[in-house]
């Protein structure tokens, strides 16, 4: 998945600077990753599938998937708290899980990690808002 991400040459699936929203390439000081993207290719096709299959879907419909997004960090780089969520409040856009054309919000969001880092040398994701599982409501 990463080769063929790091292969890509088209301006809309290439490795490059990671931007935000729905409404075309944005860059966002925040995030300052880069991105690249595989929809379709043997193993991405495979990973999807299997998404599908934990989020308890009955069969894969890829009208509602996005394609496998890459992403790169460096020791100067992060992707810092933010809310993963595209806002219409004029509801200019009907809302539905169609990953075609310009995104929507997503359904779910599945985090798989690809990293040659040694213990302690960084790469972690914190969800500051999240509490472990099988902790009592009353401890959160």
């Amino acid at each position: 998945i990463v080769k063929k991400a790091l292969e890509e040459t088209s301006e809309s699936h290439r490795i490059k600077r990671s931007s935000t929203g729905a409404s075309g390439y944005n860059i966002n000081s925040k995030r300052t990753s880069e991105n690249g993207f595989d929809t379709h290719g043997r193993v991405a096709m495979e990973v999807k599938r299997r998404c599908f299959d934990v989020l308890g879907f009955d069969e894969y419909v890829e009208s509602m998937a996005d394609g496998l997004q890459v992403l790169r960090y460096n020791k100067t780089t992060a992707y810092v708290p933010h809310l993963d969520w595209i806002d219409d409040p004029g509801r200019r856009q009907e809302h539905n899980f169609d990953s075609a054309g310009v995104g929507s919000n997503r359904f779910g969001t599945i985090l798989l990690y690809m990293s040659d880092l040694s213990e302690g040398d960084g790469g972690e994701t914190v969800f500051a808002e999240g509490w472990p599982v099988g902790q009592a409501k009353e401890n959160h």
